[in-house]
């Protein structure tokens, strides 16, 4: 019997308030991701993107085993950073759910002035988070304990 795993959902990551909470500082930040499904004549059909800030999640009706091809493309600072990432639809979005990203990540500025001034940071890190697949190609989330980007006890950023 063939499952359909329309609960498959993908999503940018970080999540629009991290983006936000990035520093001011004038460097241009941009990531899309194209998300494209392998069809029964071995070719791929676009099913949606997603671009770095944006709210959106996508949720492509799939069959279980289909492959979900996604095209990260991000850039910062004048530097491109592309990766195309291979998931498979499981429809176990309890236990399968991953990352993939591209950049050089996030790093904390030095605090200056004032002392209990909260730590800011500056970076660049962009890619999706999705549910209900499986792949080699990403950080399972699921078996990770501490956050994706580690952060200092006095950095003012609170676990979610």
């Amino acid at each position: 019997m063939s499952v359909k795993a329309d609960e498959v959902t993908i999503g940018s990551y970080p999540r629009d308030d991290v983006f936000n909470s990035w520093v001011k500082d004038g460097l241009v930040r941009a990531g899309t991701a194209k998300i494209s499904v392998r069809i029964a004549d071995g070719s791929l059909k676009r099913v949606g993107e997603l671009i770095l800030g944006s709210l959106d999640v996508l949720h492509p009706a799939v069959e279980v085993g289909a492959e979900i091809i996604i095209d990260l493309h991000g850039q910062f600072d004048g530097q491109v950073y592309e990766r195309q990432v291979t998931f498979f639809a499981t429809g176990d979005e309890g236990h399968d759910v991953y990352i993939s990203a591209v950049g050089p990540g996030a790093r904390a500025e030095p605090k200056t002035g004032r002392l209990f001034k909260k730590t800011r940071y500056c970076g660049f890190e962009f890619g999706v988070l999705a549910m209900a697949v499986t792949t080699e190609q990403g950080t399972r989330v699921t078996s990770r304990s501490s956050p994706l980007i580690e952060h200092g006890p006095g950095d003012g950023v609170a676990p979610s």
